[in-house]
């Protein structure tokens, strides 16, 4: 298929090295309208309005977040124009955020969309959260406004005090199926309540109220339990399942039995998990749900990236104060959730990439290609002829400790778990649809420019060939 655009195009990508889940290839890329229009040796680009020379640093697909809550803690439109700010200078070209809202998705998408098309920085799509039977009534209606991901969770009812609500095991069948009807992806919050209530009171009653105490009142078993359950949901309604933020290194054994019982399964994973444990200096500061293991598991985990059990990489962000988050200074009064997008890019390639040899190729799998292949993007996701022009240009040695100046703390989230440590490898330019939006650690891009992006039932991933790249 063969691409005709005008001369000059828009902008010109030059001297780059450009990253494929395929490869590694020293070429530049062409964009006019925000889309590729060609992909080509440097003397072979077309004249563009704007050149931009990458000086031989890998060029990578722009980084999806597939796992963000805004408007929890804070008003939904004070927190997509602060989060997707910093998710730009950290390299995102896309979030995905939940819809957690007990009303109708006919009502809260189209509220949303317009809330975040007047207000965000980079692009924006919706997951729904299935709570209730008119959700699952709805799901043709969420389809057609776009909306093709829908997460459940297991772990009732303790969410209630945020007004989440909770499917039963029959809504959860027929959720299910419904989504598998329609085309779409079941995602799933995995963690088994009764036991994890039973052994709050527990350590509740002996007096503990360290950090470590929150995984040992929810241990991986809890976690693996509904693992077990939701792979076994999948096989019965032949639904995709994809895990949310899982924590645990024993998934492995539920992934090995959904591949030989031809269940499609995905396991997203955070930089939380791959990073932290229950012993960790910060305490309550990383309260959690699932959360945060042993070493094992963190280990474990990051072995899933190397072998490839491990589909994706989210952040699960949510925009809290550190004053909101500590509450009164015990683990069982400290808020769940912090901030963590801004560096979900920058994380996978310091501590991946140049700490674990794991391929910028993979890197730019887990962080942008499978996702937006398991989601139903249209046209995002990887560097290909006729996607849009949504790139980072990374330097891989570039070193930046993380403090409030590199994530520009706001009134709204002014803290993160990784302050104080030091990443080699950062993102010195960001480009949404052919548009710098951010460059050198600094937004540059226009409030309002992000488009909410409507998604398609998924094809399942696809490997594109270099002669699809290089049209």
């Amino acid at each position: 298929m063969r691409f005709f655009y005008k001369l000059p195009v828009d902008l010109v990508v030059k001297n780059g090295k450009i990253v494929t889940t395929e490869g590694i290839y020293e070429a530049g890329i062409a964009v006019d309208d925000g889309k590729i229009v060609a992909i080509a040796r440097d003397p072979n680009l077309p004249q563009a309005d704007r050149v931009i020379d990458a000086k031989g640093l890998p060029v990578m697909p722009g980084a999806i977040d597939p796992h963000v809550h805004m408007g929890l803690y804070n008003p939904f439109g004070d927190d997509v124009p602060d989060t997707t700010m910093v998710q730009a200078i950290g390299g995102l070209t896309t979030t995905m955020h939940s819809i957690l809202d007990k009303r109708s998705f006919k009502v809260t998408i189209p509220e949303l969309t317009e809330i975040a098309e007047k207000s965000a920085y980079i692009d924006v799509t919706f997951y729904g959260i299935v709570m209730t039977m008119q959700h699952i009534l709805e799901l043709p209606a969420a389809f057609q406004l776009g909306v093709t991901s829908f997460k459940h969770f297991t772990n009732r009812p303790e969410y209630e005090m945020l007004g989440i609500l909770h499917p039963d095991d029959g809504e959860f069948y027929l959720s299910f199926e419904k989504i598998k009807e329609l085309g779409g992806v079941a995602m799933v919050h995995c963690e088994d309540f009764e036991i994890a209530r039973k052994l709050t009171e527990r350590l509740k009653a002996s007096g503990r109220k360290d950090g470590a105490a929150w995984n040992d009142c929810r241990p991986d078993f809890c976690e693996q339990l509904k693992l077990w359950d939701m792979a076994v949901m999948a096989k019965i309604t032949g639904c995709p399942l994809y895990v949310v933020h899982n924590s645990v290194a024993t998934a492995k054994e539920v992934v090995d039995w959904a591949k030989a019982n031809d269940v499609t399964m995905y396991i997203e994973t955070t930089p939380t998990y791959l990073h932290f444990t229950k012993d960790s200096k910060l305490g309550i500061l990383t309260k959690i749900n699932p959360p945060v293991r042993t070493k094992g598991h963190a280990e474990g985990l990051w072995q899933g990236i190397k072998d490839g059990w491990v589909d994706c990489v989210g952040s699960d962000h949510c925009s809290v104060t550190k004053s909101r988050k500590v509450g009164q200074g015990d683990i069982w009064t400290a808020m769940l959730a912090f901030p963590s997008s801004e560096l979900l890019f920058p994380f996978m390639v310091s501590e991946g990439y140049n700490k674990r040899g794991i391929p910028l190729e993979r890197i730019a799998e887990l962080t942008a290609t499978k996702t937006a292949q398991i989601h139903g993007f249209p046209n995002k996701g990887a560097i290909r002829v006729g996607y849009d022009a949504d790139l980072v240009i990374l330097d891989p040695k570039k070193s930046v400790r993380i403090d409030e100046k590199v994530l520009h703390y706001s009134a709204i989230r002014d803290f993160s778990l990784f302050e104080g440590e030091v990443f080699t490898g950062f993102p010195i330019m960001t480009i949404c649809r052919g548009t710098v939006v951010a460059q050198d650690g600094e937004i540059v891009g226009k409030r309002g420019y992000g488009k909410v992006i409507k998604r398609v039932p998924s094809t399942g991933p696809r490997k594109p060939t270099l002669s699809s790249l290089m049209e």
